[in-house]
């Protein structure tokens, strides 16, 4: 996978912008899942960094959990279904893309 990781990291320039998504591929600032990706950009940075003490599947789960419980607050029926289908949407691709992007220790 490090020669994956190698030419993709080469291929996008570094995303340093809080947000869902890499880049161009990023959801809207005023998503509701944006408040969960901060906290997993913050530990993405940490790795870059050296300092990261988690693995990419503990990072990944805390984000599906935060994901899970932002949509759960939804006041309205409609609105939790609503984001539970688009968590259905990213997480797959979240999860793909997120370790070809990680620096940290592969569990």
């Amino acid at each position: 996978m490090s020669w994956i990781r190698s030419i993709f990291k080469r291929v996008l320039p570094e995303d340093k912008e809080v947000g869902c998504g890499y880049g161009p591929f990023k959801l809207p600032a005023n998503h509701p899942f944006t408040r969960g990706c901060s906290i997993h950009d913050f530990e993405f940075g940490e790795t870059h960094e050296g300092r990261g003490d988690k693995g990419i599947q503990q990072v990944d789960w805390e984000l599906f959990y935060r994901w899970v419980l932002i949509a759960k607050a939804e006041q309205s029926y409609a609105g939790k279904c609503a984001l539970a289908r688009e968590i259905c949407r990213y997480w797959p691709l979240a999860h793909r893309v997120g370790p070809l992007l990680w620096d940290g220790k592969d569990e």
